[in-house]
């Protein structure tokens, strides 16, 4: 008998006939012999509407009563969940983030999470019960509920697969797992059956939304093997887990932002000086950041404009603080080729540049790291990118042989 975690998205359970089919897989899991701890996210789009309710009456809602009104939204899915799986005519029990055991930091609206006690997950599966856990939520050290923020409920399902050492984590949404670029956005992208922890990793702090970026580390770390599938049909999906790196570098996947503000800072007191909204910006997305200068004297950050509630007056603050010392530059994007050691190859990066450049597209500036290559461009032309990358990098015939 194998014990799996299986996680379900917002679009996996958006709907009363969805949550059904969620439920039916999973007691098919069961009674395939398996012990199963589902985690579910919110119903589609209840997060966003909860978010927007609140911001329609109050200008700076507090982060305590926020967590409080969002964790509502796990809450409900866990419970419709559970009932489907009852009606189908197997034992289940929901269980809210702080009842499964999730402690977290003590930081609302974007807690980390610091360990999983889960004496009573595994109480009710000695119970021969299917376990459903709200993801999203857990408990500081206050007792007080806190929330993840974006991508959480991966992240759950991940420690919460890490606490209960399951066998592995199948995280479920509506794609058939990870592609060698964004299939909406690259026509000739591909599903990958496997990839590695780190190129997960650098792939979704690049944008790719498969996976939140927090889950794929924590699986690291933990080595908890992750499988990403979708909820509506039987394909195998992505399996992320370690994998050694090649003789020889070569580009996996890209991944892109569609809408980011360009940051570019000058002065060696600027980076104390920063007003809490950038950092918090930053900390809250992971977005990619890159100190370039080699005195330290100037820093460029990357940052999404989901988190800026109103862009112009951002960007004017910023300004007005620092001067000419800042350059803050909106309507950007970036497109990023990674792969294990892809950032240590010249030759990479001379083959991208080569490739935007023939497509029309205008490069920015490019920040390399070990494991991925990032341009920065127009937002307008991140669709243009990402096609000429994904040509020139893994529509190659050998290459695109070796990452089928």
């Amino acid at each position: 008998m194998s014990l799996i975690v299986q996680k379900f998205g917002g679009s996996s359970v958006a709907d009363e006939d969805k949550i059904r089919h969620v439920a039916q897989r999973i007691v098919d899991c069961r009674r395939a012999g398996n012990e199963v701890v589902a985690v579910v996210s919110a119903m589609g789009k209840t997060t966003n509407n909860l978010l927007n309710m609140a911001r329609n009456l109050a200008n700076d809602p507090s982060r305590r009563e926020l967590d409080m009104l969002l964790a509502c939204g796990e809450r409900i899915s866990m419970s419709l969940l559970s009932m489907a799986i009852q009606e189908l005519g197997e034992d289940c029990i929901s269980l809210t983030g702080p009842q499964a055991g999730i402690r977290t930091t003590d930081n609302h609206f974007n807690a980390r999470i610091t360990d999983v006690q889960a004496g009573r997950v595994h109480r009710e599966l000695e119970r021969n019960r299917i376990v459903v856990v709200a993801g999203y939520q857990g408990m500081n050290s206050r007792g007080e509920v806190t929330t993840l923020g974006r991508g959480g409920s991966d992240t759950t399902a991940v420690a919460v697969a890490a606490g209960v050492e399951a066998d592995r984590c199948e995280i479920y949404s509506d794609v058939d797992g990870v592609y060698t670029a964004d299939p909406r956005i690259v026509d000739n992208a591909r599903p990958m059956p496997e990839i590695s922890y780190v190129e997960m990793t650098e792939l979704a702090h690049h944008g790719a939304s498969v996976l939140n970026p927090r889950a794929v580390e924590y699986a690291w770390r933990e080595n908890v093997e992750v499988r990403a599938r979708c909820t509506f049909n039987d394909a195998p999906g992505t399996r992320i887990h370690h994998r050694e790196a090649d003789e020889e570098a070569k580009v996996l996947g890209v991944a892109c932002h569609k809408e980011l503000v360009w940051v570019s800072l000058r002065g060696q007191d600027l980076v104390a000086k920063l007003g809490a909204e950038v950092l918090e910006a930053i900390e809250k997305n992971d977005i990619f950041v890159d100190d370039t200068g080699e005195d330290g004297e100037r820093r460029d950050m990357l940052i999404s404009t989901e988190d800026i509630a109103n862009l112009d007056s951002f960007a004017e603050r910023l300004r007005n603080q620092f001067d000419d010392r800042i350059t803050v530059t909106t309507s950007q994007g970036s497109v990023s080729a990674v792969g294990l050691d892809t950032g240590k190859d010249p030759e990479i990066l001379l083959k991208a540049e080569k490739a935007l450049e023939e497509a029309g597209v205008s490069v920015r500036v490019s920040f390399t790291r070990d494991h991925s290559l990032t341009c920065l461009v127009d937002a307008s032309q991140v669709g243009d990118a990402m096609r000429a990358l994904h040509a020139a990098f893994l529509e190659d015939s050998n290459q695109a042989k070796e990452v089928a």
